[in-house]
């Protein structure tokens, strides 16, 4: 996969509501993506929107769990990158997990991802190795704190992950389905000290019956697919306005 693709798939992937570990596992602190909600419990429809913030770039992101049976809960992200951003436009990505991914051999069964109105692809193959899900580490725990964040107040436990790199600090409710995920910010420095950007991912709203946008049998991963939405003719990249 060319070093651009990379770069894309990075600046979605860190925009989607479950993949605050995989976004930090590149460039800061690796805390594991939380997950402190029973998803045997939880309504089939029940949806979380977040606002994700990167340097220039804002993304808006719903996370919904959108079908369970007894072997498997499958969670859509639909992923809307704003205009700063090298790619625009709405990617859908469908995670299928184990009914206990905090505690399964194989939590993740397939990545689907689905570039606006295209045809669905499955992830590549390199992807669902890494999406982790754990409940938090409670030697990290802050304190228990009532956040205000824009979908409203939300008695919370905050943990904070540290490392030479930076500090990742992660807010999550039993309140807030599918995932418990509050809010979400990192700090991190790159070698020699220099500041990068950090995320901050924030919940705006939760709502209930989200139905699936990926109803078609995925293709197999086509990386020109992604580099099409990308570039602009003859492979250049795409100006912003």
């Amino acid at each position: 996969m060319s070093t651009m693709l990379k770069k894309i798939l990075l600046a979605l992937l860190a925009a989607a509501a479950l993949t605050p570990g995989l976004a930090s596992a590149q460039i800061g602190p690796q805390p594991p993506t939380p997950m402190v909600v029973d998803l045997k419990k939880v309504e089939v429809g029940s949806w979380a929107a977040y606002t994700t913030t990167l340097g220039q770039t804002t993304t808006n992101t719903k996370l919904a769990m959108v079908a369970r049976d007894a072997s498997s809960v499958s969670m859509e992200t639909l992923i809307e990158v704003g205009k700063a951003a090298m790619m625009r436009g709405k990617m859908t990505m469908k995670i299928v997990v184990d009914p206990d991914p905090t505690s399964a051999a194989k939590p993740i069964k397939q990545v689907v991802m689905q570039m606006g109105d295209r045809d669905p692809m499955l992830a590549p193959d390199n992807m669902p190795q890494k999406f982790t899900f754990t409940k938090p580490d409670p030697h990290t725990l802050v304190g228990k704190e009532t956040l205000k964040v824009a979908a409203g107040s939300f008695r919370t436990s905050h943990y904070r992950t540290k490392n030479e790199q930076g500090t990742a600090d992660v807010w999550v409710s039993e309140d807030v389905p599918p995932s418990g995920l509050v809010k979400f910010t990192t700090s991190w420095m790159r070698a020699g000290g220099q500041q990068l950007p950090g995320i901050t991912m924030e919940l705006t709203a939760l709502g209930k019956g989200a139905k699936p946008t990926i109803t078609k049998k995925p293709k197999p991963f086509d990386p020109q697919m992604l580099m099409g939405d990308a570039l602009g003719p003859g492979g250049r990249q795409k100006s912003t306005p």
